[in-house]
């Protein structure tokens, strides 16, 4: 068998490398559509050209499937230190009233105040707290669109950003169909060459 013959696997290697090429390129590339001269067709890349619904898509997956905002409301709660807010808001009470109590006013009156107005915020702001806290994430939750934050956000981003972010994810896994591309037509190739002298 000549060594011309063996050509066969590699222009098939080269093809099916090409080709992988050409298609990963073509995900991103081109940015704006381009009309083929003659045949007429419009060329542009994959996610250029549905960057909107990829966007809209994106968002509903995170919001339905990654993060929902019931876990959000759940780790700010775990992450809130109720018995610290507590204890500043009555400091800030007793602070308030001592203050804004007459300068005639003994020091030790001013203080049985101050310490009192402070015990009563500490036995009903634990209460007040969730309440409060229970109603003010319900009120984000009904004015914060997960989804849709999630899809403005990927729809401000300018294209080289987004391409640079999908390459920095997948840019090993392309590669590797680039490759796999060569060596799947070097193996049509060789096939080929045994049918043809088998």
């Amino acid at each position: 068998m000549s060594l011309a013959l063996w050509s066969i696997p590699l222009i098939g290697a080269l093809i099916g490398w090409f080709t992988n090429y050409l298609a990963v390129k073509m995900i991103f590339r081109p940015q704006k559509p381009v009309i083929v001269p003659v045949l007429g067709i419009v060329i542009q890349g994959v996610l250029p050209k549905r960057k909107p619904e990829i966007a809209r898509s994106l968002g509903e997956i995170v919001a339905r499937e990654l993060v929902s905002f019931d876990e959000v409301a759940e780790q700010v709660s775990k992450k809130f230190h109720r018995e610290d807010l507590v204890n500043i808001l009555a400091g800030q009470a007793n602070e308030a009233v001592m203050k804004s109590l007459p300068s005639v006013t003994p020091e030790p009156v001013k203080a049985m105040a101050g310490h009192l107005v402070a015990g009563i915020v500490r036995h009903q702001a634990p209460d007040l707290l969730t309440e409060f806290t229970g109603k003010a994430l319900e009120e984000i939750k009904k004015q914060v669109d997960l989804a849709k934050l999630v899809e403005d956000k990927i729809n401000q981003m300018d294209w080289e950003q987004l391409e640079r972010l999908v390459l920095e994810v997948s840019s090993k896994e392309l590669k590797h169909i680039e490759v796999l591309g060569g060596v799947i037509g070097f193996m049509i190739g060789v096939v080929q060459l045994v049918l043809a002298y088998s």
